[in-house]
C-alpha cells in the first residue's frame, strides 16, 4: 500500500513538527545518567539543509546572469531575487507543484544526472503574452489545463538560455553541460531522482511591475555534495592571509626536517661470475672520480670532495646538484 494512502503530506508534516517540538523539551530537561537519547525523524533531513556556500556563490552568479536574460525576453528591466538553496525529498517536492507546471528536464554531462528547471503557470503566460506584443502583465486563464504548442515552444527557448546561464554560473566550481531534454507537466516523467531521494531546490524570482513570477531549478543532492564546501576565487580573498600565513609555518617546518644522507665514495661494474667467485683476500680495482656524490634517499644532492676534517671522514661541498628541491624557490639558496 502506499504510504500516501496512509498519511497525507500535510498530516505528516503535523505528526513531524510535534515531534520536533517534544524532542526540544526532551532536550530542556536534564537526561538521566546513561540513558540514550533518541533520534529525531528529521534529524538527517535538517543536516543537509546546512549552508553551501558554494550554491550561495552559484545562485549570486546566476542572479546577474538572469536578469540579462529577463530583460531580452520580457523585454523590459527585470529585478530577479535569489530564493536560498532547499534541500526536499523529489516526491514531496513534486506533489506541491501547481498544475500544470512547466517542466524543463536538463541532461547534466558528463555526470550521468538530470535537473528540472520549473516554470509556474503565470511565468508561461507572461513569456507568451510578451512575444505577442502584450506586457506581460495579465493572468492565465483558470481553465487551460495544459500548455499550448507555442507556450512549449517559447519555455523552451527560455530554458534554454537559463541552461547556458547556469552552465556558466557553474564555471568557476565544476565544468558541466546543461543540455534541454524534455518538457512536461507531470512530475513523473520528468523525475530526477527517486521519490524518497534528496534534491536541491533554488528559487529565483523575477519582479517587474506588479508582478511576480518563479522559476527553481532541481538538482540531484550527489550533484551539490562534492562542492557542498568549496568557495570560488571571489571568497577565497578573506581568507588569503591566513592561507599566507599557514604557507610561511609549514615551509619553515620542511625546512627544519632531518634528512639522511649517505655518500658514495666510488662506483664500479663487473660481471656476476666475477662476484660469485670471489674469495676472501681478492681485490676488485676502484677508480676514485675527481668529485663523488651526495644522495637523500635515491636523490643526488650535492656534488663533493672526499677528505677529512677534524679526525673524521667529510665531504667538502662542491655545488648543490638540485637547487629547486634543496629550496632555492623558497628564498634558501644556501
Amino acid at each position: 500500500m502506499d504510504s500516501k494512502e496512509i498519511l497525507s503530506e500535510e498530516e505528516s508534516q503535523a505528526l513531524r513538527q510535534a515531534d520536533l517540538q517534544a524532542a526540544t523539551e526532551d532536550q530542556d530537561a536534564a537526561q538521566p545518567e546513561g540513558r540514550i537519547r533518541e533520534l529525531h525523524p528529521d534529524h538527517w533531513e535538517r543536516i543537509v539543509a546546512d549552508r553551501v556556500p558554494a550554491l550561495e556563490s552559484i545562485g549570486e552568479r546566476m542572479v546577474s546572469l538572469l536578469k540579462t536574460t529577463g530583460r531580452e525576453f520580457f523585454r523590459r528591466s527585470v529585478d530577479v531575487t535569489a530564493i536560498p538553496a532547499r534541500t526536499h525529498r523529489w516526491g514531496a517536492f513534486a506533489r506541491r507543484l501547481p498544475v500544470p507546471t512547466s517542466l524543463n528536464v536538463l541532461l547534466i554531462q558528463p555526470m550521468p544526472v538530470k535537473g528540472v528547471v520549473c516554470l509556474d503557470p503565470e511565468f508561461v503566460f507572461s513569456l507568451v503574452d510578451v512575444f505577442f506584443g502584450g506586457n506581460g502583465e495579465g493572468q492565465r486563464a483558470i481553465e487551460s489545463p495544459d500548455f499550448t504548442p507555442m507556450e512549449i515552444r517559447l519555455v523552451r527557448k527560455f530554458v534554454n538560455r537559463v541552461a547556458e546561464d547556469m552552465r556558466e554560473a557553474w564555471r568557476p566550481f565544476t565544468d558541466l553541460q546543461f543540455e534541454l531534454g524534455t518538457s512536461e507537466t507531470n512530475p513523473i516523467f520528468a523525475s530526477v531522482a527517486a521519490g524518497a531521494e534528496a534534491v536541491s531546490v533554488s528559487g529565483f524570482k523575477f519582479e517587474f511591475a506588479d508582478k511576480e513570477l518563479l522559476l527553481q531549478t532541481v538538482l540531484p543532492a550527489r550533484l551539490v555534495e562534492p562542492i557542498r564546501y568549496l568557495r570560488d576565487a571571489g571568497q577565497a580573498d578573506a581568507s588569503a592571509g591566513e592561507t599566507a600565513k599557514w604557507r610561511n609555518r609549514l615551509r619553515e617546518d620542511v625546512q627544519e626536517a632531518t634528512v639522511s644522507l649517505r655518500a658514495v665514495l666510488a662506483e664500479t661494474r663487473i660481471s656476476l661470475r666475477e662476484l660469485t667467485a670471489a674469495k676472501p683476500g681478492d681485490v676488485i680495482p676502484l677508480e676514485l672520480p675527481p668529485s663523488m656524490q651526495v644522495y637523500a634517499g635515491r636523490q643526488p644532492v650535492i656534488e663533493g670532495n672526499f677528505g677529512v676534517s677534524k679526525g673524521r671522514n667529510a665531504v667538502r661541498v662542491i655545488r648543490l646538484i638540485d637547487r629547486q628541491a634543496l629550496g632555492e624557490k623558497y628564498g634558501r639558496n644556501h
